[in-house]
């Protein structure tokens, strides 16, 4: 009888901590491919890009130039800039160093430096704010 009561507590252990492992692995295995995604198509969700913010002639086009993705190493690029809403005030930061976020379009995903593929990629701008008055 002893021996039966031991087998079966053993077995409702081991099956109870094979339960939890399974759980807890599908847990983090979900967490890591979020993270996944979001590095393999940056278009996906929100970016955060450092620079200075430069008009474009007259029109309301905005450039963000020595645009570095925080995060990311590698060489600085240009972005042109796009704001979400009307209260994404890009006038007010002209000349500033400013951090800017946003999504990048899909065409612009790469980020690649501005002239290497024939054109600037696109980040509609969410949210800025200014580093330092000047660049």
């Amino acid at each position: 009888m002893n021996r039966t009561l031991v087998a079966v507590c053993t077995a409702v252990l081991m099956s109870a901590a094979i339960l939890g492992a399974q759980t807890k692995s599908s847990d983090g295995g979900g967490k890591a491919s979020d993270n996944g995604k979001s590095g393999a198509a940056v278009g996906a969700g929100a970016v955060t890009f450092t620079g200075c913010l430069a008009p474009q002639g007259k029109s309301d086009s905005f450039y963000l130039t020595s645009a570095k993705q925080k995060g990311v190493k590698g060489a600085a690029t240009t972005l042109k800039l796009v704001p979400a809403t009307r209260k994404v005030d890009l006038d007010a930061f002209v000349t500033h160093d400013v951090e800017v976020t946003g999504t990048l379009d899909q065409q612009g995903a790469s980020a690649a430096p501005a002239g290497a593929s024939g054109t600037t990629p696109t980040l509609t701008v969410t949210k800025v704010k200014s580093r330092q008055d000047g660049c």
